[in-house]
């Protein structure tokens, strides 16, 4: 989590990446060699930086408002509409320009030993980002992403979840294994961890942990062997092992974009207010306040008072909201942003513990992903900081219970509660592995369930529409929310 310069050039990628994506790729007339003039330490820093300024319409429209963090008049996530607009942006902007960007790094240093670690960086931040796409939108292309230029698959197959889970193991388990050999060598582009192998590492066995416990319900077994696995490899201890990239007012958190577009300066959910007031959490005025107006109407905190804040109600008998997320922590251009929380590792932990499929102590887990998490807001704008005898009172208030499922709910409440405005696509697959937190869905949406797979890009039915068909057949033959369209791992019950 060093705040390092970014080694990222201005120029980069405009004439290559743009037409390097999965979509028209029959315009595409580049000479695949152009792309060696830039280094890969350039290439994977583009990508790290990149995957946290991009449009985040899909994690507030459809994630914040399906996990109840919040509400803007705009988002058509709070009924339950699909829409293409917004549902599509994850995949267009990871696709390209940040695969497209790792693909790349990948070819470069596959064959030289001199960027061994730089490779294996670029591999498991390619898990990382193709994790979030397969569990937002189910089958995607995976095995023959990115070949339009090398190999001119400009339609590429829809790759099954399974054969890509089953993928990131042996990517993770590869990539591991080469920086625990080569742990002395610095990787190129790092925005995280100043080129540390062993950061490196510790990132990969985490997200091995993350697609372990993804798992629980379609192969617990596997989901076991993974998570010891994973720990043996030594994940995250603490936040200093966060991925965590600063930004820059060049290079924007996305979040910024959000939260300066007018009605999106959203409001916060009765659900997450009313879960923070009854337990008096400290996190509550980090997280929103009251203001005079939207920011981007020249709005100013008014109130900071949580027992003062009203959440949006589903019920349009409630008070109407008022409180905000609060700009001047999350929506600031450098605000720095928390890709991977260790909290979030903690809490794996925790749970895995407690499903027997790892030894530890749950409760000293539970604790210190509950601690570090408060702790680690102090990074950000403002400096806001939970004091330990805080801390200290809300562990009092909100134990870990003694009945193993009362645990396991507790846990990803805690996990949901950490995940706030950084990771909703993540919080958002959480909640349907687990089904913690328990939601009540919008009793005025369209179908009255929340949705469990996005839909695709109306683009991949224009330029690849046999591919998108053959994987639609299995989610209910219709590209929307219906009750089939569910990912491989939300295996219903």
């Amino acid at each position: 989590m060093k705040n390092i310069a970014y080694k990222i050039l201005a120029f980069l990628f405009v004439p290559v990446i743009i037409t390097s994506c999965t979509k028209n790729f029959a315009s595409i007339n580049k000479n695949p060699d152009a792309t060696t003039s830039v280094s890969s330490g350039s290439l994977l820093s583009d990508a790290l930086v990149r995957t946290s300024t991009v449009d985040m319409e899909s994690r507030f429209n459809y994630c914040h408002a399906f996990m109840q963090y919040g509400y803007s008049s705009f988002w058509s996530g709070t009924t339950y509409v699909a829409a293409d607009g917004p549902a599509s942006s994850l995949w267009n902007n990871f696709y390209t320009p940040v695969l497209t960007s790792l693909d790349i790094a990948i070819q470069q240093t596959q064959n030289d030993p001199t960027q061994a670690t730089t490779y294996a960086a670029a591999r498991i931040w390619r898990v990382f980002i193709f994790q979030k796409l397969t569990d937002f939108y189910g089958d995607v292309p995976y095995s023959q992403s990115g070949l339009a230029l090398t190999q001119k698959v400009y339609t590429p197959a829809y790759d099954a979840q399974s054969k890509i889970y089953a993928s990131f193991v042996t990517e993770l388990r590869a990539s591991i294994a080469l920086l625990a050999a080569n742990s002395t060598q610095t990787v190129q582009g790092d925005q995280f961890y100043s080129g540390s192998a062993a950061e490196w590492k510790k990132l990969g066995a985490s997200l091995l942990l993350k697609v372990g416990m993804r798992l629980i319900k379609i192969d617990p077994t596997q989901a076991a062997s993974l998570a010891t696995e994973a720990v043996a490899d030594g994940v995250m201890t603490s936040n200093s092992d966060m991925p965590i990239l600063q930004h820059s007012a060049q290079f924007a958190n996305g979040i910024y974009t959000v939260v300066q577009d007018g009605v999106e300066h959203f409001f916060l959910d009765k659900t997450l207010v009313s879960e923070m007031q009854n337990a008096n959490d400290p996190r509550l005025p980090i997280y929103g306040a009251i203001y005079s107006a939207p920011v981007s109407q020249g709005g100013t905190i008014t109130d900071d008072n949580p027992a003062d804040f009203v959440g949006y109600s589903f019920n349009g008998n409630d008070p109407a909201p008022t409180v905000r997320i609060n700009a001047s922590i999350f929506g600031l251009q450098t605000t720095p942003f928390f890709d991977f929380q260790y909290a979030e590792v903690a809490f794996l932990e925790a749970e895995a513990v407690v499903r027997g499929y790892i030894t530890g102590d749950a409760n000293a887990l539970y604790t210190s992903g509950v601690t570090q998490q408060m702790q680690s807001l102090a990074l950000l704008p403002t400096n806001p900081t939970i004091t330990s005898a805080q801390i200290s009172a809300y562990l009092t208030q909100n134990p870990l219970p003694a009945a193993a499922e009362d645990k396991i709910a507790r846990i990803n409440t805690e996990y949901w509660l950490a995940g706030f405005a950084f990771d909703g696509e993540d919080e958002y697959a959480n909640w349907r592995r687990t089904g913690y937190p328990v939601l009540t869905p919008n009793p005025g949406s369209v179908s009255q369930v929340i949705p469990r797979k996005m839909i695709y890009p109306q683009t991949e039915f224009n330029l690849n529409n046999a591919n998108v068909n053959a994987a639609l057949a299995q989610y209910g033959g219709t590209n929307t929310f219906n009750t089939l369209a569910r990912v491989w791992w939300d295996k219903a019950n």
